[in-house]
Order: C-alpha cells, then sequence, then structure tokens
C-alpha cells in the first residue's frame, strides 16, 4: 500500500474492534510501520529521471537505505559536495496517478467495514466539499476581474488554500497580480454574456470593440472566433449546475486554435493574456476536481449587480 490508500490505512489501524474487523486491524497494523522500500534498481531510475543520469556525481555520499518511507515517498540521507548534509524526499513513481484509485479502494473498504455510518452517505459528503471549493474558486474569479478589476493571474493550484475549518478560498502570491481597465471590465463581461447565451453578433461586437477582431476578418476566422467563445461560454450557458467532468472546455478550444492563428489579423489584447491564463487555470481546477459548479447563477448574479460605466453604456448602445 502506497498513496492515500496507505495514508488513510494507518488513520484505520488505530480504531478498535468495534468499528473494524480484528482480520482488517491485523492487515492494516502492519502498514502502520510505514511503506515498503523501493528498490535499488527502482530509485536508480526514478533518481536517473528526475535528476539525470549523472546525479552521483553532485553529491560526495548518499545513503541507499532511507531514514523513512512514508505514503508517497521515502527519504535518503546525503552529502553535498561542500560538506552540507541534506535529506532528499523521493516520490514513488505512479504514486500520484493512483490517489483517484486508491481513494476509491479505500471507501469500499469503509463501505464494507461499517466504519462509516450508512447515513452519512461518503461519496455525497465528498461531492458536496467538491462542488463548494470548484464554486468559491470559480466565484472568486470572476469577483477578481468583475468586481475587483484586479486580478492574482498565476493559477498555480499550490496559490489556493482551502481552509476547511471556516469553508474559505485563500488566494496567495500576487507577483502576478494586474490591474484592468474598468472599460476593458464593461466590454468584457459583455461578452461572456453574449458567450454564454450564444449571441455571435453579440461576440463579434465586442470582440471588436475589445480589439480582439479588426472588422476585416474572414468568414473562416469570423466562425472560430464565435465557436471558441461559444465553448468557453458552455458552462454559463444554462440554470443549474454544470459538470466539469463531462467536457475539457480549456482542450476544446485549443482545437479551433489553429485556424484562428492561421486567419487572425491582429493580436489579441494585452490584457487577455494574463486573463486567459487565470481563467483557463480555475476551469481546469473544476474539472480536477471532478466539481458540479451553478456557474450560470454566479455570471447572472455578477451582471446584474455590475456598475457599468456611463462611457461603455453609451458606446454599446451605439454599436
Amino acid at each position: 500500500m502506497r498513496g492515500a490508500a496507505l495514508k488513510l490505512g494507518q488513520m484505520l489501524s488505530i480504531q478498535d474492534e468495534s468499528l473494524v474487523p480484528p482480520p482488517i486491524l491485523a492487515a492494516l497494523d502492519i502498514v502502520r510501520q510505514g511503506a515498503d522500500v523501493m528498490p535499488r534498481s527502482q530509485l536508480n531510475e526514478v533518481l536517473d529521471t528526475e535528476l539525470g543520469p549523472d546525479w552521483s556525481t553532485k553529491l560526495l555520499s548518499f545513503d541507499y537505505e532511507p531514514l523513512a518511507a512514508a505514503s508517497i515517498g521515502q527519504v535518503h540521507r546525503a552529502v553535498m559536495k561542500n560538506g552540507m548534509e541534506v535529506a532528499i524526499k523521493i516520490q514513488y513513481p505512479g504514486v500520484a496517478d493512483s490517489i483517484h484509485s486508491d481513494i476509491e479502494n479505500v471507501r469500499r473498504l469503509l463501505d464494507y467495514t461499517n466504519l462509516i455510518p450508512k447515513g452519512l452517505f461518503l461519496d455525497r459528503a465528498m461531492k458536496e466539499t467538491r462542488n463548494y471549493v470548484g464554486g468559491k474558486l470559480l466565484e472568486l474569479t470572476l469577483m477578481e476581474l468583475f468586481v475587483f478589476c484586479f486580478m492574482q493571474t498565476d493559477p498555480n493550484w499550490s496559490n489556493f488554500l482551502y481552509e476547511k475549518e471556516k469553508r474559505m478560498i485563500n488566494l496567495i502570491d500576487f507577483g502576478a497580480a494586474r490591474e484592468y481597465p474598468k472599460s476593458f471590465v464593461d466590454d468584457y463581461l459583455r461578452m461572456v454574456m453574449a458567450c454564454a447565451n450564444r449571441d455571435g453578433d453579440g461576440v463579434i461586437q465586442m470582440s471588436r470593440r475589445l480589439g480582439f477582431l479588426t472588422g476585416d476578418e474572414s468568414d473562416v476566422m469570423l466562425d472560430a472566433h464565435v465557436q471558441a467563445g461559444f465553448i468557453v461560454g458552455i458552462p454559463f450557458s444554462k440554470l443549474g449546475g454544470y459538470d466539469f467532468r463531462t467536457s475539457n472546455v480549456t482542450h476544446n478550444v485549443t482545437g479551433l486554435g489553429a485556424t484562428m492563428l492561421k486567419h487572425r489579423l491582429t493580436p489579441p489584447p494585452e490584457e487577455s493574456y494574463s486573463l486567459h491564463r487565470k481563467l483557463s487555470g480555475s476551469f481546469l481546477a473544476c474539472i480536477k476536481l471532478g466539481a458540479i459548479v451553478p456557474c450560470r447563477e454566479l455570471l447572472l448574479s455578477i451582471y446584474q449587480n455590475h456598475q457599468f460605466s456611463e462611457s461603455t453604456l453609451e458606446a454599446a448602445s451605439v454599436s
């Protein structure tokens, strides 16, 4: 056992026989002492892959006997060329990919042992958590752009910290943060609504105002541009929860990229590069979570409470 299964197995091993049957307790008692260590051949393969085949030349010494073996990796003592003693933590190969299957196996174990009461519905409890985190993450992204006009544009998942006790998303690392002009935010919100409503004329109109299009594009380019907008707007197109597991929005847009690159007459507006990186990261996080999020409700709440500037209102009515 390694990965999530080992971690939860260690937790289960300290329960008493009233919760976990004795045969399972006996098996789990073994894992409490730690994981099986990697054989030397596998260890060398991981080190060669991650650090290069000459990794040993960068060290004075490396102890092949691990100090400890845990759920996702093992720790080895080594000495650098300058004499500094270091600990090298080496992740088991394939452990990251096994997390989902490990959780499913442990869920079955919990069901079998009756450790989780029937009325708790473990699957549903885990799904409420995923949906809540995904919804809050996407809501935060929309608010950053359309309410604060200030966005942290690095969507690295480690920059989103979930505080379970307060059920709060904490956003960190503002090294790549930036402001967006009010006129850009107003028109971008109108474009997002046009994408969500599958309003092709609205998408083209706002895209020209924002600088995505010049007005002289070919029909092929216009069609590809509008279709890309419609794909991005899918999560926001219908009321109710959108299941991000049903399709990969960012992957589907990439399929139209070659056409748009070939027929594009002008580069996208400067503001869009960091913005689209953040939006893609938020979508991918929801996909990874397998979250079901009421995206349209979130967008409508933003749109209905948005204070459009007078200048953009007049320009929109003229257009």
